[in-house]
């Protein structure tokens, strides 16, 4: 069954939202009974301990809030991720689906007890490209610039991690998949697509991955030329495989 675009982000972001949130709120519960319990002693005319349970009630909430602030950096990397992802899916919909093109998004598979993901799969007539989606926050000030020299991705010059390497880790694992499933022998090529930002490479179509923005797959991608050709039933054999999938 076809997956939604960005629904393991979706999931990992309700996953994180439910965890966050509920222990914040029993931490908040737990201070509020024991400051309830410490009034109960002064109506009772018991040792009052107000002091005490105003101590614990305040720093559990102290808990709960920095507990929150923590977790936020992550929520919103999330969101941004899954953002983006949508904005990949509606550019293959609208450029390249009336190409011909067939797209498939966030399939998850699972390599040495580890699960993750391809975050969209093109079919065409022209190959096979694994799309790996990074949707980065924008600088405040100045330009967002990301430039691929066949080695390093830069992002304004800095280097966040090994990128290039994953998008191409995702094109084997793809492979593999579809090698597996169809009895094929296919080539993928591994395409980096950074959303909103301005790219250029070095060399597009020499370097090992295919750097590229959302607004330029229409026309970066039409262009490869085929490792190996697909025909018609070859393209349908995969798709259908991944149909069950």
């Amino acid at each position: 069954m076809s997956r939604l675009p960005g629904q393991s982000l979706r999931e990992r972001l309700n996953e994180k939202l439910d965890n966050v949130l509920f222990s914040s709120v029993i931490v908040v519960i737990a201070g509020f009974m024991y400051l309830y319990i410490e009034c109960m002693h002064v109506y009772a005319k018991l040792k009052p301990s107000v002091g005490v349970g105003v101590f614990v009630f305040i720093a559990t909430l102290v808990f709960a809030v920095w507990s929150f602030y923590r977790n936020r950096r992550c929520v919103q990397n999330i969101k941004l991720g899954e953002r983006g992802e949508r904005i990949v899916a509606l550019a293959l919909q609208r450029d390249l689906a009336p190409l011909g093109y067939v797209a498939f998004h966030d399939i998850q598979l699972r390599k040495d007890g580890r699960s993750f993901n391809i975050d969209h799969l093109v079919i065409g007539s022209n190959g096979i490209f694994a799309i790996e989606t990074k949707n980065y926050s924008k600088p405040r000030k100045g330009n967002a610039k990301v430039h691929y020299d066949g080695k390093k991705v830069l992002w304004n010059g800095s280097c966040r991690k090994n990128e290039a390497e994953q998008a191409m880790a995702t094109a084997r694992a793809a492979k593999k998949l579809i090698d597996d499933s169809t009895g094929l022998r296919v080539f993928v090529t591994p395409v980096l697509c950074a959303v909103g930002w301005f790219a250029t490479s070095s060399d597009l179509y020499g370097n090992p991955v295919l750097l590229c923005m959302e607004k330029t797959l229409k026309s970066v991608i039409p262009k490869v030329q085929p490792r190996i050709k697909l025909d018609q039933s070859d393209i349908n054999k995969i798709v259908s495989a991944l149909d069950r999938i």
